[in-house]
């Protein structure tokens, strides 16, 4: 059988699956417009036999578009054969593209099927081995034995390529290495109930709960991370068995972006960073193993000029170190008895006395002499800068204190004049501000009374309730949009109504159509009838036929074909009892075909005519109606434009009076404050006039008084300036004084730290000489003791000269024989590590490049995945001498009953 009717299906899931893979490795889609975005997968699907060679297969490929607006496509696709899966139209294509215009909004979908005819990157072949033999899938099908099913899956896509890396030196380096696309997929199968003891080193199984195993095995074709090819399987003992299908998707994948991979291209990376790092360290070890080489050579040389200048060094620490250290111990002892018992105790006398002397200066004297300097500097600055001024201020003011009384004296006689006038006119006034008072009053009262709620303010509640009835009356109207109001309703009623119509004249129309066509199917029941009385009596000739068959010799002597033989009897005794109830079964349909055909027409169709005239005449009522509330509505709306016109006038006027109202008022608040106000000014300017008289009097006597005041303030300021100049004489003299005995203390506190210095240096140098004396004494001892020491240092300075050309030779050798097969060593790794990271790299680049099978239009997500259907084997392809003599009497028995079908389809 053709796998052809399961490719529409079996295609939705491989791209729902390739897209599902996809998704780990990029965005979920991409922009291609203001407003829209697009996802073109791509999935070829190839059919294979169950040893995995290729049948057929075909490329499907989808554009899922999501957003709102128009878009123009150019897609690369494979177009010789493309076939629409979304409907019978075809596409615009030229020069390998195909050229869509699409409107969008929500989703939309483009969905295309053609064949594919290029290589497939993948090589599949499966090996059957049945009880250690191998075997043809098909001679699987009802055997029982151990099986061992192995699949082998190929990366075919290797080119060779010229990749760079370091070499290890500092430098890079070319080579040329096979490079594949990467590859990733996985393969599952399920295994029936008769598949027992199943084992596999690779697959993942799992029961589904029907007794069936569920196996997958997962690829990673991804060289140098892994091999391009995969090979793993299954065992399992059977029973009768039947081969199961098999599945393979496969999708191209980046290594140096999937985490997965990536990880593995960093160790590549590091590995050939480290053979470079190694590299580098071991010719640095080399180089500084040669110098140690040669710094063993010179060490050879300086141990001998050391012996030699050791037997020296011994000659002359006897000969002549040791007794000249001698000497120095005995004139250490001396100098000790004169610093501790002479110098140091007279120095101890002098730091007394003049610690003595700088007390009373640094104590007493100074810090005297300098308070007595800053009180005088106090009064000659306190004379000069404040006394002396301030009794100038003073003089001067007291001498224009009583020039001002004098001309207030003048002044007060004038204040007194001016305010008895001030006391007349604001009494006048008064009179004037009660009579402006009541005027006011008598407006303020009058407006009131329009602006009142029983004025126009009742006047615009009544047009608003107006209004109010009005907006009822007109949203009840509503207008043909609206569905739940009066005009609304007509309208639906109107347009239901006209449906109603149309529909009963199509059901009118449909009634007398089946009038017609109802006698014609009454005669094809009753022929039908006819031919399954025909059908049962042919199958009473084909129960002839096949006994006749049991009676041939080279059936009777297989008794399986006897007992075939048997079993087609009794079901074609079944097939004539079915028959006879269908004979019975027509005869019904025929009786009632006929009744219907008189209920139709002497009952339906009349009826049906009638509805229909009523329905119309419903219809044109109701038209007339939604007209007339249309009219209504027009009215009514002017109505309501009018009264909203009156409203604002009466709004406004209402305002108006308001405002002045308010006016009113504070006028009239206004003018009972300015009659308050002048009979208070009047009342004040009177005692004004009062108070100008006493003031006129007071300020002559003051007068007298300060002129006496201003000729005893000069006096003073005369006598202040005389101290002034004596002070400032007095407070140089002090700070004089100051200043040397400051000198003075400073000189005996140098002559107190002079005589504890020397005092102290004394005590240290006679300490120094106990320490010098008994040093003297150890030196002495020590140099006799190196006088020894150099006669040991000179014999093995002698036996180290002797070993150092073994140092020499050593240092030779492990460059030779380590350090320089470290450096190698170091290279291969960084060369060996290089190269998988470049072919890494490489592939990266062709997944980049090869991620579509054809190719996605600018701008959109590309998704690509192969899938690969394996098929199995359950022996239905095969036919035997029994099915055949059996399918011989059944097609003789049902060509009646095939008959019948036709005429009835």
């Amino acid at each position: 059988m053709s796998p052809r009717p399961v490719f529409f299906r079996a295609a939705a899931v491989a791209g729902a699956g390739a897209l599902g893979l996809m998704a780990v490795g990029g965005p979920a889609a991409a922009a291609t417009g203001d407003d829209l975005t697009v996802v073109n997968t791509e999935t070829v699907q190839a059919y294979t036999d169950a040893t995995g060679e290729v049948e057929e297969s075909r490329l499907y490929e989808q554009l899922h578009l999501t957003g709102e607006g128009s878009t123009s496509l150019e897609n690369p696709a494979v177009v010789e054969g493309l076939r629409n899966l979304e409907g019978f139209s075809g596409f615009d294509t030229e020069d390998g593209e195909q050229y869509l215009e699409l409107d969008v909004d929500g989703t939309e979908d483009v969905r295309t099927v053609t064949d594919y005819e290029e290589d497939l990157p993948l090589d599949i072949s499966v090996t059957y081995t049945l009880d250690g033999k191998r075997v043809e899938p098909a001679d699987l099908v009802g055997s029982t034995g151990d099986l061992e099913v192995e699949y082998t899956v190929e990366n075919v896509t290797e080119r060779v390529q010229t990749v760079s890396f370091d070499d290890g030196k500092g430098g890079t380096t070319t080579e040329d290495v096979p490079v594949s696309l990467p590859m990733v997929g996985s393969l599952t199968t399920v295994l029936p109930p008769s598949f027992r003891k199943v084992t596999s080193g690779q697959a993942n199984m799992a029961g589904d709960g029907r007794g069936n195993i569920k196996m997958s095995f997962t690829m990673t074709l991804v060289p140098p991370v892994g091999s391009d090819t995969a090979v793993f399987g299954y065992t399992a003992e059977i029973r009768d068995a039947v081969l199961p299908r098999a599945s393979v998707t496969a999708l191209p994948v980046n290594p140096m972006e999937s985490p997965t991979f990536k990880s593995a291209g960093d160790s590549y990376a590091a590995g050939a960073a480290t053979g470079a790092e190694l590299t580098d360290g071991a010719t640095q070890i080399d180089s500084n193993l040669l110098l140690l080489r040669d710094g063993a050579g010179n060490l050879l040389a300086g141990l001998i000029k050391l012996r030699d200048g050791s037997a020296e060094l011994q000659d002359g620490l006897q000969g002549k170190a040791a007794p000249g250290a001698e000497k120095l111990a005995a004139g250490a002892d001396t100098l000790r008895a004169g610093l501790q018992d002479k110098a140091y105790p007279g120095s101890q006398e002098l730091f007394a006395g003049a610690d003595l002397l700088r007390a009373g200066l640094q104590d007493r004297a100074v810090p005297g002499s300098e308070k007595i300097a800053d009180g005088t500097a106090e009064l000659a600055g306190g004379l000069t800068g404040t006394a002396v001024p301030g009794a100038n201020k003073l003089a001067d003011g007291s001498a224009e204190l009583a020039d001002g009384l004098g001309r207030l004296d003048a002044g007060a006689g004038k204040l007194a004049g001016g305010a008895g006038q001030v006391a007349d006119g604001a009494t006048s006034a008064a009179a004037g501000g009660a009579k402006l008072t009541t005027g006011l009053s008598q407006i303020s009262a009058g407006l009131g009374q329009l602006a009142a709620v029983d004025g126009l303010p009742a006047a615009a509640v009544g047009i608003d309730k107006l209004q109010a009835g009005v907006d009822l009356v007109n949203a009840g109207l509503g207008s043909v949009e609206s569905p739940t109001s009066l005009i609304g309703g007509l309208a639906r009623l109107e347009g239901g109504l006209s449906a109603l119509v149309t529909g009963q004249g199509n059901l009118v129309a449909g009634l007398e159509q089946s009038a017609t066509k109802l006698p014609a199917a009454k005669g094809g029941v009753d022929q039908a009838k006819g031919a399954v009385n025909g059908a049962s009596g042919a199958i009473g000739g084909a129960v002839g036929d096949i006994n006749a068959a049991r009676g041939v010799q080279e059936c009777a002597d297989v008794p399986a074909c006897v007992d075939n033989l048997d079993a087609a009897l009794t079901k074609l005794g079944n097939a004539q009892g079915l028959l006879g109830a269908a004979d019975g079964a027509l005869g019904a349909v025929s009786t009632g075909l006929g009744e219907a055909l008189t209920g139709l027409n002497s009952q339906l169709l009349p009826g049906a005519r009638q509805i229909e005239t009523g329905l119309t005449d419903a219809r044109n009522g109701a038209t007339s109606a939604k007209n007339g509330a249309l009219q209504i509505k027009g009215g009514v709306v002017q109505v309501s434009d009018g009264l909203a016109a009156l409203e604002i006038g009466v709004t406004k006027a209402v305002s108006g009076i308001s405002a002045l109202s308010a006016g009113a008022s504070d006028a009239y608040t206004g003018s009972q404050t300015l009659s308050t106000g002048l009979n208070a000014l009047g009342a004040g300017a009177t005692q004004v006039a009062d108070g100008a008289g006493e003031l006129a009097q007071g300020a002559g006597e003051a007068k007298s008084g300060a002129s006496r005041i201003a000729a005893g303030n000069a006096t003073l300021a005369e006598g202040l300036l005389t101290a002034s100049v004596g002070s400032e004489k007095l407070a140089a003299g002090t700070r004089e004084l100051a200043d040397k005995l400051v000198e003075a203390a400073d000189g005996s506190g140098k002559l107190t730290d002079g005589a504890e210095k020397l005092s102290d240096g004394l005590g240290d140098a006679a300490e120094g000489s106990g320490k010098l004396a008994d040093g003297a004494g150890v030196l002495s001892d020590g140099l006799q003791d190196a006088a020894e020491g150099s006669g040991k240092l000179t014999e093995g300075l002698g036996t180290a000269a002797e070993g150092a050309p073994k140092l020499v030779d050593g240092a030779q050798r492990l460059s030779d024989e380590g350090t320089s097969k470290l450096v190698e060593a170091g290279e291969d790794t960084a060369a060996k590590y290089g190269v998988m990271y470049a072919t890494l790299e490489a592939g990266a680049e062709r997944a980049k490049d090869e991620r579509m099978i054809v190719g996605a239009p600018d701008g959109a997500v590309g998704l690509a995945a192969y899938t690969f259907e394996i098929k199995g084997e359950d022996g239905e392809g095969g036919r035997n001498l029994t099915r055949g003599l059996a399918a011989l009497g059944l097609l003789s028995a049902a060509g009646g009953t095939l008959f019948l079908r036709r005429r009835l389809v």
